[in-house]
């Protein structure tokens, strides 16, 4: 059996696979005979589509590794491959990184963080080998974890620009003052100024940034807090590319029949956002109707764009930290109402059993690396909206035989 790894490609060297690439461009040797010289023994082709007239910058490219076995490799193995931009023959490799879902040593998912220029197809060459593998060295830029103390219910996950916890079903986010991964240093008192910066929300008795609430017809079951019922939480890949947590609701007792959430939390590199990815178990094929709820702020300014699929709050954080603001990205499609509670306001998403549904939560912190590019609400709206338009882009993943 293959050895698994914990974050897909990361951390032990092999020198003629990083000597050919720590450049972008692999040796002479290498021109002549392509990424063979590697170990490689087969290829196809990966064609991303960029269809809008947005430049997605720092976009995160999910590739289904089941549709890659499923349309021109059946042995394609993520244990040793390579994604490469072929320039003229001159070969670049594209850092990325697999992902095991559900642990079970097959990897089910593979991220890629490219900017995708408007309208356009950006063509990558796969390179593997069926019956070998190998750990590649990448610049960690993503990363996650569970508790940080022994019994804690916790977890965190974090880019190098944003950082985020669950607790007790709660979000909070913290606010960096410079690039950089600040949850392995933790234990710390976040809720006092550090060198990295701060825990800038003070969620309360409130769902945080995105603390996920169920109804049932017109009742609501917030998911979050002390007496909530708690999930399960796993850490699926600790970066380097992507920070990915999965937390498992218990079954909720509705009028329709039992239903459960699992929810995959992440953060990939160089992106403020993080990305939730909601599945419902549920035997009714009745539409299920939950959300995340974003924590009212003291002298917040509010934008609800439905149209565009944003909630954007700008108001007062935590004591010390200032200004800081909060928004949610959803489809617009998905969206079934807005719950206004005393103290968050819920996103109300319609989804249904089998079917995996996408939002995003973001934060702002007027002093830290997310702030928006002007202060004040009118700019972190404006943030927002922008943001949302280009999550929302239907990008398009095709794969070629060669």
């Amino acid at each position: 059996m293959r050895q698994k790894t914990t974050a897909g490609y990361r951390l032990i060297a092999i020198a003629a696979f990083l000597a050919a690439c720590a450049a972008t461009v692999v040796s002479a040797a290498a021109q002549a005979r392509g990424p063979e010289v590697l170990g490689f023994t087969k290829h196809f082709g990966v064609e991303i589509t960029n269809p809008s007239p947005l430049a997605l910058e720092d976009h995160a490219v999910i590739i289904d590794v089941a549709a890659i076995r499923a349309s021109v490799a059946p042995d394609f193995n993520t244990y040793m491959y390579g994604l490469f931009d072929n320039k003229g023959g001159e070969y670049a490799l594209v850092v990325s990184q697999a992902d095991d879902l559900d642990k079970d040593r097959y990897h089910d998912e593979i991220v890629v963080v490219r900017t995708l220029p408007p309208s356009s197809t950006t063509r990558l060459d796969c390179y593997y080998t069926p019956n070998r593998s190998f750990q590649l060295m990448a610049t960690q830029k993503a990363f996650a974890r569970g508790a940080w103390e022994a019994g804690g219910a916790e977890a965190g996950w974090e880019s190098n620009l944003a950082a985020f916890r669950l607790a007790h079903g709660q979000i909070g986010f913290y606010g960096k003052l410079q690039a950089g991964l600040i949850l392995k240093r933790f234990p710390v008192a976040g809720t006092k100024p550090q060198d990295w910066g701060m825990d800038v929300l003070d969620a309360g008795g409130s769902a945080g940034l995105g603390g996920l609430s169920l109804w049932d017809g017109t009742t609501r079951i917030p998911l979050f807090g002390a007496s909530a019922p708690q999930p399960k939480i796993t850490v699926i890949s600790p970066g380097p590319v992507r920070g990915l947590i999965k937390a498992e609701y218990p079954a909720v007792k509705a009028a329709g029949g039992e239903v459960a959430l699992t929810v995959f939390l992440s953060a990939c590199a160089d992106s403020t956002v993080s990305r939730q990815d909601v599945v419902i178990v549920s035997k009714s094929a009745a539409p299920v109707v939950f959300g995340p709820g974003v924590q009212k702020l003291p002298g917040e300014i509010v934008s609800l764009d439905k149209a565009k699929g944003s909630l954007a709050v700008w108001g007062k954080g935590a004591d010390k930290a200032g200004s800081i603001g909060l928004a949610a990205i959803f489809a617009p499609g998905d969206l079934s109402g807005i719950d206004d509670a005393d103290l968050d306001r819920t996103v109300k998403l319609s989804g249904r059993a089998g079917r995996k549904l996408t939002y995003w939560v973001a934060g702002a912190w007027e002093r830290g690396v997310s702030a928006p590019g002007a202060p004040g609400a009118k700019a972190w709206t404006g943030k927002v909206e922008d943001v949302a338009a280009r999550l929302l882009v239907p990008v398009k993943v095709e794969f070629k035989a060669k």
